[in-house]
């Protein structure tokens, strides 16, 4: 395991001694240390660093350390330090895994510094999220959705108009249109690409890919729903007819259509080896600096029934065993300002937020058209991932093994039947 990072922003300043009859006494209300642990993904130790900076400099007296561990360490580091007595006092994680850490008692309700009328400029589904039992334990912060990238080149090529955010694809109009722009391309070129591929392939993960098993719903059908409202039961949601549907079209496209990998094809969409792409808004920051030369355009996911993308990004987090619950609180209140936005952004580039309109008031950091393309479809199409204080088991069997096996062939009533079994059974036991 690689050494914990540790960075030390600033040392403690001696301040606030009282004066008292008989002598003089060290107020002793807080300690003055906060600590903060983040992972080491991209930006985020940089972004919390400044913010820590400016913190200090508002605050004399108060001193933030900021930990980081490698990003695949975090979660088993969270597990560790939370079962001892020492912990840091703020972390952060997505939202979906809000649930999993309130119900193993390591958070503390945010409630007074997310009031209704300050919950209300947040995007619903985030802030659904963020929530358990009827408190908020996650201050939303930084904010992420998919959305499908496309190879202009290649739709010229078959004279298709892509969708437009007004009017996405149906699942099997784009199906339709792949299979068309495919047989061009081959055809025009010599190379027959894919028709989608990921970040990874064959598409798994939560966040990726169960987005297309519940657009095959409406709105509040157990289809769309994807999980009862306890967290602990897939049958009758999981596997209606509606999804067992959806699962079989995901798995022809791989099987019988041949139109995604079950392999992985580095950089398969940046080098023309795919005819679409679905990922997040820091692709394309990867396209314009490593492909100049690839043609690009952004759509909205395809869907069956109801558009639908998966919010996902960092939120702030107090341990509930915290030694100075009113100076995190007021930190995660600085970090999540306007303020403490545009100190964060200057230093690890701008994202998408959870907060609604920072990009009206704010319009320098979303200035290319992609960027307020994924503004719109975040807002418009975001939905919080299927709740449950099982996320990890739910993210691993459901997300990964379940998606995965079918890429490559498994029978897909077994299959569902199979991991929806294996998922209630650890669900319940926790």
């Amino acid at each position: 395991m690689k050494k914990t990072i540790v960075f030390v922003l600033m040392l403690t300043l001696i301040l606030g001694f009282g004066f008292a009859a008989g002598g003089s006494e060290k107020t002793t209300e807080e300690p003055n240390v906060l600590k903060i642990f983040v992972p080491q993904s991209p930006g985020i130790p940089e972004g919390v660093g400044a913010l820590a900076k400016v913190f200090m400099e508002q605050n004399p007296g108060k001193t933030v350390t900021i930990r980081t561990v490698p990003f695949a360490k975090y979660k088993e580091q969270l597990t560790v330090m939370w079962s001892s007595n020492e912990v840091d006092d703020i972390v952060t994680f997505a939202t979906c895994e809000t649930a999993s850490h309130v119900i193993n008692g390591c958070l503390l309700p945010l409630d007074s510094i997310l009031p209704p009328e300050e919950k209300a400029k947040f995007i619903p589904a985030v802030i659904e999220a963020a929530t358990y039992d009827g408190q908020i334990y996650s201050y939303p912060f930084r904010e992420s959705c998919s959305a499908m990238y496309y190879n202009k080149k290649y739709f010229e090529m078959a004279g298709i108009e892509p969708a437009t955010f007004e009017n996405p694809w149906t699942w099997p109009e784009w199906r339709e249109n792949m299979l068309k722009i495919r047989e061009v391309v081959a055809r025009e070129t010599g190379k027959t690409p894919w028709g989608l591929t990921y970040l990874s392939n064959p598409g798994s993960g939560d966040f990726w890919v169960t987005p297309i098993i519940r657009s095959n719903g409406e709105k509040g059908s157990n289809t769309y729903q994807a999980i009862s409202d306890d967290g602990r039961t897939l049958q009758g949601y999981a596997d209606t007819p509606e999804a067992m549907e959806a699962y079989r079209f995901y798995q022809d496209l791989f099987m019988k259509d041949k139109l995604a990998p079950n392999a992985e094809v580095p950089d398969a969409f940046a080098t023309g080896q795919a005819i679409t792409m679905v990922s997040f808004m820091a692709t394309a920051n990867l396209f314009n600096t490593s492909f100049p030369e690839l043609e690009w355009g952004v759509m909205p996911l395809p869907y069956f029934k109801t558009p639908i993308t998966h919010t996902s990004g960092f939120a702030y987090s107090i341990s509930a065993k915290t030694k100075c619950p009113e100076l995190a609180k007021a930190f995660v209140e600085f970090a999540g300002s306007e303020e403490g936005i545009q100190i964060y952004f200057e230093t690890s580039g701008p994202d998408l937020l959870s907060r609604i309109g920072f990009e009206q008031s704010h319009p320098e950091y979303y200035q290319e058209d992609y960027q307020q393309f994924f503004v719109k479809n975040l807002q418009a199409y975001g939905e919080a991932r299927p709740k449950t204080p099982a996320y990890t088991i739910y993210n691993a069997v459901i997300g990964f093994d379940l998606f995965e096996d079918l890429a490559k062939g498994a029978n897909v009533e077994k299959t569902v039947a199979d991991k929806i079994k294996i998922f209630e059974n650890q669900a319940r036991n926790l």
